[in-house]
């Protein structure tokens, strides 16, 4: 039996009813005329036992929600041998709830041309649930076999395999169909069709997305995208493009296509054992924005964190930089498993084709944001691309691989400089790894080998000019720089910090001091040696003492953000960058002075007149350390989050003016990644750490100045008051993993007493102790973190 899309007799079963509009959700929860629904999301089920609609709303005030689903709905199938889609028979009906607060809705299916077939789906919801629980039994009779497909209108699907992540955007023809037998935990869908380089119009956010999880694994299933999706779901060729399909299979075989890749739709064949019982347990949810709804916490409350941070969190990670993965099997290379990472989602191509591992800084920033996520399923994957950059490192000096060309590691940039980039940022991307997991035993393991790549960096290091000569630019590898430059040099200064503490964590203390002290050493030789005694670090200075100066915003802007000049000298360069600078709209621009010809490998001017994601990673980090809410808040994270809701998708560079560069790469990490960390790390001020977690709000708060927020992502939760604050995150990669953490809060009552009461702290019989704050509200002490430690804060005592 060959099954290459739905016959038309399933295709007539699905169209028996008219395609109508999303459905409604209420006020409360009800189930009438087939439609089970509450105030956040809803589903209608037709006479042909079909769910044929589906909708959300994040915020269940009555905000109007499409629908999700595409052509004939959410339906089961079944087929015999010779490849005919079998008439269906059944009833709908509402189970007795268990509660008041939930309702149970079944769909029974049997056919009466084949004894012995069965499905049975349970819906449950509850009055304030956001998604769906379904429990799904199929009983496949010997010979036959059992479908269940989900088509859906959004235009990106991502698929969480064993293996690894799989995303697939506007597929091509006889290319657009995902095979696997691997095990499948989760399945979501999300944003508008096209949008990519080639069109007049730029992306705009479709605002419509579905999401799956799955309790139990799935096994056995197919993804499709774009006209082999519409083909499955007996669809025409003048069919928008934009269609994604999940299809479950029970009782087959697939054959005639290669699993775990990108193929034409397969064979399904009755397996020989295919008689069985098949069960299922997922969650699915849909809502009206382009974000995977169930990564919204089930309490959210917007009145606790504003909708357009949620938004743009979850988006900038989930959208554009975990469709970057390319870790599952086949992804990069035919029959391996690797741990690579593009630059761009596929949409089907990627930007930058066939190269991967950019840490210079690209993946740097798009790998810092999947981490935030705080999911241990991505965070392992992040972890499979740090290792194998790692692995290709060469030993005897040290060097990291600039990128990878399919499999093949490069050591020199496209431009074909030397950079220093990917071993600054290789490093500090294993450290984020660390710091996010909890996973100090893998930093333990691993610090040999990030010791070695510090050797590449060493071995620049004049000891008697206390500055690295380096060969080439350390974020931008067309720029012409080298000898003694501001940018690798200012980097340096954090860099070695941040390797001194996870020195401290793991136990060598005496190089952690003489790696701060070496900190210390090369901030001081930058201020003298590169300030232009006035307002800004200079690019470069050369063994014969000339100098060459563009008025560097990266570089300048790094100094700043790891307190190279005084914040008075701070300030002037931020002044300089704002005020006396180039486009200030673009978020946020290279240099002042421009990079022609011949200040740029072969020419290429390419990057000489725009604004990089990268450049506004650190002018947030600055802005906080001076203070300056109202230029992170105006000039960055609001002009940021405003371009990824409107376009759910980002081009690789911003004009002049603001604008996307539509002649960019376009669905690129970059812009995207930058917006989740600002808003994680830099506004709320979340920064879990190697020894230590920090909460540091960076806002405006309220009339009086006081700060609340609830944040929740993955394993991390963080609920902020003046009154009491309550820390739950990681510190190892286990449940029961916990361990003593400096615990350094901000933005709480100033001189007050604060008990502290944690189920994991030894001593004390009731796990209670205070903790008094310093006339700016800061306080910082030691306490037992982890994922089932919740530390709580509580004022007692406030200075009047």
């Amino acid at each position: 039996m060959k099954l290459t899309s739905l016959p038309c007799v399933f295709a007539a079963i699905l169209y028996g009813q008219e395609f109508v509009s999303a459905c409604e959700t209420t006020p409360g929860l009800t189930y009438e005329s087939g439609t089970l629904s509450n105030r956040f999301t809803c589903l209608t089920i037709d006479g042909s036992l079909a769910i044929k609609e589906l909708g959300g709303s994040l915020l269940g005030n009555g905000e109007d929600s499409d629908n999700v689903i595409a052509y004939g709905g959410i339906a089961p199938m079944l087929i015999k041998e010779e490849g005919a889609a079998l008439g269906l028979k059944g009833e709908v009906k509402l189970e007795k709830s268990s509660s008041n607060d939930k309702l149970v809705v079944s769909i029974s299916t049997t056919s009466d041309d084949v004894e012995g077939y069965a499905d049975t789906q349970l819906i449950s919801l509850g009055k304030d649930d956001r998604y769906f629980s379904f429990e799904t039994t199929t009983i496949v009779p010997q010979g036959g076999l059992a479908l269940r497909s989900f088509p859906f209108v959004s235009s990106s699907t991502t698929a969480f395999y064993e293996s690894g992540p799989v995303q697939m955007k506007d597929g091509v023809r006889r290319k657009g169909c995902f095979a696997s037998e691997e095990k499948l935990s989760r399945v979501y869908s999300l944003g508008p069709e096209g949008g990519d380089v080639s069109d007049t119009i730029p992306s705009r956010a479709a605002d419509l997305s579905v999401d799956i999880a799955f309790s139990k694994p799935s096994e056995a299933n197919l993804v499709l995208s774009g006209p082999d999706s519409i083909s499955w779901n007996g669809g025409s060729d003048d069919d928008a493009s934009g269609i994604s399909t999940f299809v479950q299979v029970f009782g087959a075989d697939i054959e005639d296509v290669k699993l775990d890749t990108w193929d034409v739709i397969p064979t399904l064949l009755p397996s020989s054992s295919s008689a069985g019982t098949f069960t299922s347990s997922f969650t699915i949810g849909a809502t009206n924005l382009d974000l995977p709804v169930l990564s919204v916490p089930s309490s959210y409350d917007p009145s606790t964190l504003p909708l357009d941070d949620l938004h743009s969190f979850l988006t900038g990670i989930y959208a554009s930089p975990v469709g970057c993965l390319c870790t599952h099997t086949n992804q990069v290379a035919e029959g391996e498993t690797l741990g690579q990472i593009a630059t761009t989602i596929a949409r089907p191509d990627r930007g930058y084709e066939g190269t991967y591992n950019y840490f210079d800084p690209d993946n740097y920033i798009s790998t810092s944001a999947i981490l935030l996520s705080m999911e241990p399923y991505l965070q392992n994957e992040v972890r499979k691309v740090l290792e194998r950059s790692g692995s290709m490192m060469k030993e005897e000096t040290g060097q990291l691989p600039h990128h990878f060309e399919g499999s093949e590691p490069v050591y020199s940039a496209l431009s074909g400089m030397i950079q220093t980039g990917p071993n600054v940022f290789w490093v500090l991307s294993c450290f984020n790894y660390a710091k996010t997991s909890g996973d100090l035993q893998w930093l333990i393991d691993y610090m040999p080998t990030l010791r070695t790549a510090t050797n590449f960096l060493y071995s620049l290091f004049s000891s008697e000019v206390k500055l690295a000569s380096v060969p080439g630019s350390l974020m931008v590898d067309v720029f012409i720089r080298s000898n003694w430059t501001s940018d690798t040099n200012a980097m340096l200064v954090g860099f070695f910090r941040d390797f001194a503490d996870a020195e401290e964590v793991t136990g060598n203390s005496t190089g952690a001091q003489d790696l701060r002290a070496l900190a210390d050493e090369i901030s001081d030789a930058v201020h003298e040696k590169l300030w232009n005694g006035d307002d800004h670090y200079i690019t470069q200075l050369n063994e014969d003492g000339s100098t060459r100066d563009f008025v560097d915003y990266d570089s300048n802007l790094i100094a700043v953000a790891h307190g190279i000049p005084s914040q008075e000298n701070s300030l002037k360069v931020l002044e300089r960058i704002d005020g006396a600078g180039q486009c200030r709209a673009g978020v946020t621009f290279v240099s002042e002075v421009w990079y022609g010809e011949d200040d740029t490998t072969s020419g290429n001017t390419g990057d000489s007149w725009c604004a990089m994601g990268r450049h506004a990673w650190f002018d947030s980090l600055s802005r906080k350390v001076v203070g300056d809410w109202d230029g992170f808040d105006k000039l960055l994270l609001k002009p940021l989050q405003t371009h990824l809701i409107e376009s759910t998708f980002m081009h690789e560079r911003l004009a002049c003016d603001g604008t996307q560069q539509q002649n960019r790469t376009a669905m690129y990490f970059e812009y995207p990644s930058v917006t989740a960390m600002m808003t994680m790390k830099i506004k709320y001020g979340i920064q879990p750490g190697l020894g230590d977690f920090a909460v540091e709000p960076f806002l405006a708060g309220d009339e009086d100045g006081n700060v609340q927020f609830v944040w929740e992502a993955g394993t991390l939760s963080v609920s902020f008051s003046k009154e009491e604050v309550k820390i739950t995150a990681p510190r190892g990669t286990e449940e029961d993993d916990a361990r003593e953490t400096l615990v350094k809060v901000s933005r709480l009552s100033k001189g007050s007493v604060y008990s502290v009461t944690n189920p994991c702290e030894g001593g004390n019989d009731d796990k209670t102790k205070t903790v008094e704050t310093d006339d700016e509200g800061r306080v910082e002490f030691y306490s037992v973190l982890g994922m089932k430690c919740e530390l709580t804060m509580t004022l007692v005592e406030e200075v009047a």
